[in-house]
Formats: structure tokens, sequence, C-alpha cells
């Protein structure tokens, strides 16, 4: 069904859509124009959903530095590829990160060329067309699908995983990212699939930005057509010490890298933040702590938004209302569905910043407009890993989160973190509960191309499946009130689980005019 929004494009646009620059800000200097050539080629091409229907992000990467790029964007099937003149041209921004910029060893040791990452906003798009692309003169053309507008009855497919890598420079310890890569690229072209989330763990760098450049390569072919959405994992966030600046919000002392704001690393004394047997903080992301997957992957709701900030109306919430944290917690709405992502790298107590935004954005969620509530975080709540470990801090984690989780009726949670696939009931508290009376089905999927965990299958009865295999989750929202998710084989294709979901809470709501009611 198309959205009332999809009627209101301006007409004097014709088939055009602009493009809305979005400033990163390189200090001190100015961007000047490069020759064409190599030098300026754009790779590593990627898209992003800013919160906003209307709005579609690029990103990408060129060899040389002050490259200008002339983006063009047309609505597919309108404009003929040569018709220059009726394509809105307009250059990007640039930013860069360095060695200096990363928090602790190794990462603050290697030396590389800072790399030269561009960003454009394309504006005034309507909802659900199909756009084609082309940055600059030799780029090569891609398409995508612009978001659709929340709709109750819009489905739309999407792929989700954790822990991929790549298999070039570490093909003993990611041998499966390839099959990944591969087999989404077919889901994305091919297979109708509209969106990605990676949820955490996603080129294991750990401060080699060699590795980060292969596994922009290995996602490219996809992620150029359609949004490839993040959450971060301890790989990307874990880190041990950070020189000391002002905090970007409320002037705390807060690390001169962590572009998290946080003073100092996030250290519990328990679980396995740190390393297994206590003490030092852990170091899993290599010293990067966030810097590069920040830099290569701007989210909904980051500072370069000028109108994707916290309290936007599609976001549901007044201004007063706790910031988000993009790319480590933030949230948007796809269609029938609303996404929250949130971080199991920072503080998720009671009380905390983020737990604070993370009741906020479950409460202020339009359950008439996205029926469906889907949460994204790298830890698992249930854990199937038989490291103990790991399991304290899925208690941990369920301590915390699974009563506001119930409270506003989440449907699904997506992690990632062990490396296998697993499948909860419909539980809460550690039980299973009827659909219609809570809970909600965990899935983890850390299993997109690290090297696998052995499983343990004897985890009393809330576990309903679990193996140690690549691959990915297929999900076909089919409209406001069933999905089809199913496990996916990297290497062979085949369905290897599978739910139908029925929204069986939605009768609850009160919609077509009335307030919504939220599950309690």
């Amino acid at each position: 069904m198309a959205a009332p929004q999809q009627h209101l494009l301006v007409l004097s646009l014709a088939w055009l859509c602009l493009l809305v620059i979005t400033p990163l800000a390189v200090a001190g200097r100015g961007l000047t124009l490069a020759s064409s050539g190599q030098a300026c080629q754009p790779t590593q091409v990627h898209l992003a959903v800013t919160g906003n229907p209307t709005e579609m992000r690029v990103m990408w990467k060129t060899a040389g530095k002050g490259c200008h790029a002339d983006v063009q964007c047309w609505l597919d099937n309108k404009i003929a590829a040569d018709d220059n003149a009726a394509k809105a041209l307009h250059a990007s921004s640039e930013s860069s990160y360095s060695s200096a910029d990363m928090c602790s060893a190794p990462a603050t040791d290697f030396a590389f060329e800072p790399p030269s990452l561009h960003t454009a906003v394309i504006t005034e798009l309507v909802p659900g067309e199909r756009y084609r692309y082309q940055i600059g003169l030799d780029g090569s053309v891609s398409s995508f699908r612009a978001a659709p507008a929340s709709s109750p009855d819009r489905g739309f497919r999407f792929l989700v995983y954790g822990d991929m890598g790549e298999s070039e420079h570490k093909a003993a310890k990611s041998p499966g990212a390839r099959a990944t890569a591969k087999a989404a690229t077919a889901e994305v072209l091919d297979g109708g699939a509209e969106l990605v989330l990676h949820i955490g763990d996603i080129s294991y760098a750990n401060g080699d930005p060699d590795i980060w450049d292969t596994f922009m390569d290995y996602i490219t072919p996809y992620a150029a057509a359609a949004p490839y959405m993040i959450g971060i994992g301890n790989h990307e966030y874990d880190y041990r010490t950070g020189k000391e600046k002002k905090h970007k919000h409320d002037h705390k002392l807060a690390s001169a890298a962590d572009p998290s704001g946080e003073a100092h690393p996030y250290d519990p004394d328990w679980g396995n933040y740190g390393n297994d047997s206590g003490g030092e903080c852990g170091n899993d992301s290599g010293g990067e702590c966030g810097v590069a997957v920040s830099k290569r992957f701007i989210m909904p709701g980051a500072s370069s938004d000028a109108d994707a900030l916290p309290g936007a109306d599609n976001h549901h919430h007044s201004r007063g209302a706790p910031a988000q944290n993009s790319p480590f917690w933030y949230s948007f709405d796809y269609g029938s569905v609303h996404f929250t992502i949130i971080s199991t790298e920072h503080d998720l107590t009671k009380g905390s910043e983020q737990h604070e935004w993370l009741a906020a954005d479950l409460a202020g969620v339009d359950r008439c407009q996205t029926p469906w509530l889907l949460v994204g975080m790298h830890r698992p709540m249930y854990v199937v890993y038989p490291h103990k470990s790991n399991r304290i801090v899925g208690e941990h984690l369920r301590s915390q989160l699974e009563d506001v989780f119930e409270a506003h009726a989440v449907d699904m949670v997506l992690s990632g973190h062990v490396h296998a696939y697993a499948r909860t009931c419909n539980v809460y508290n550690g039980e299973c509960v009827a659909d219609a009376d809570g809970g909600a089905t965990h899935i983890t999927l850390g299993c997109g191309g690290r090297k696998l965990s052995r499983v343990e299958h004897d985890q009393s009865s809330w576990l309903e499946y679990a193996e140690a295999e690549y691959g990915y989750g297929r999900v076909t929202v089919h409209d406001g009130n069933s999905l089809l998710f199913e496990f996916v084989g990297s290497e062979d294709g085949n369905t290897r689980d599978s739910l139908l979901l029925h929204n069986s809470r939605a009768d609850a709501r009160t919609c077509n005019g009335a307030s919504p009611v939220v599950q309690q």
C-alpha cells in the first residue's frame, strides 16, 4: 500500500532527487578539487537510512584526498541514463581518521595513510520507489529502493547476521565470511532483500586499516544496493585506555578518541568484558574504541544529520527525550518495523544514560504505525555458548533489560557474539510463555563468518533450535500481523530453521484514530 506521503512529491522537481551534502568537518582546511582518475575512483560504496524515508545516505572511499565527487540520482525508468542535464549534481563532504585518533595500542601503533571517506544524503525521495545513482562520472551506476514510510501494511525483507569478518587476511579465523557475503549479494540483487543489519563484530580489524578495507570491499556489491545498518560489538569498541578531553554533551571528562563520549572504558568486574582472569580491561577492538566504525558507518541520529536529532518526528519522541548516541545506540522505522539498536559494550544498567534512552525509545514507538518492535544487541541475553563468563553477561543483561522489553512488548531480540545459531521459544524470565501472554523470541546469529563455536543443546526448556553453521537470518515481514524468520546456510542456501511469528498482541492495541495502547 502506498503511504500518503508518496503523493506529496513536488511536480516541479520532475523526477529528480536532490542531494543535501552533510558537512563532516575537516579541521583547519577546506576541500580542494582533484583531477579525475584512479585516485578519485569511488570504492567501498554503501548506503544507510537516515530515519527519514525521503532520504538515503551514500558513503564511499577514495584513494586520493580532496576528490570532488558529483553524485547523480534519478528515479528508475524515468530519466535516460545519458540525460545528465536532468540529474541533480552536488559535491560530497570528506572526513578521515588516523592512528593518532585511536585509544590504545595496537591501533595507535599502525602506520597508515588516513582514508578519505565521503558522504552525501539524497533527499526528496518518494518513499518505497526505486532509484539509480552514480558517484562521479567514472563511478558505476547502482540502484536502491527508498525506505518505505511507516505503515502497518508495508511488508519487506531484510537480512541479519553478526560476527562476519573477512577471509583474505584472516582466512583461518573468518573462514565463512566470503560465503556469507556472496549469499547476501544474491539476496539483495536477486532475492528482494531491502536492508541488511549487521549486529556487531564487523570486520575484526583490531586496528588494522587494511582489514577494514577488505571487509568494505566484501560488502560493497550489496551494501551499495541496500542500506547496511550496523550495531557495535566488542571487536569495534572494547579498549583499555584513552586520553582525556571534555565530554561532547555535558563536559565530563572523556576519552580523546572515544566517539561515544565515555570517560573510561566500560569495565565491569564480572563476566568477560575484561580478560577472563579479571582485572585489566579487554582490548578486543585492538584499541580502535569505535573510531573506525563510527567514521565508516554513519547511522541515523549522527551529529552530522541536521534533521535527525533526538526528538525528530520520525522517532516519535519529544525533544526532551534522552539522546541517542549513533552508531552506538539509535533507532529507526522501516515500513511496519521499528528497529532499536543498543550497545552491550556500554553501560546498560537501570539508570544509565543508555538505559534511559532505551526506555524512552521503546515507550515512544507508535505501534499502530510500526506494529513490530525488534531490538538488535551484540551480546545475547540467552546464551548457548558453554563458557560460563558469557552466561554471566547474559544473566546481567536479562536482569537489566528483560522487564523493559516486556513492558513495551518487544517482539524479537537479535544478537551475535556467540559464533553459532540459536533460537529460543517465546521466552520471559527463562520460561516459555504463550505469545499472547508476553515474552520475546531471542535469536543469536553470530555465525556470519568467524570461526564457529561449540553449542550446548542442554539449555532447559527455552532453547528450540541451535547449531554451529555459517549462515544469516532472512526476515520476511508480510505486514503488521505476521513475519517469517528463516536461518539460511551461507554455503548451500538451504533454510535450516524457520519460525512464522504472528503479532498476537496487536489486537490489544487501539488504532484507527484512537491512542495506541502499549502492551504492559
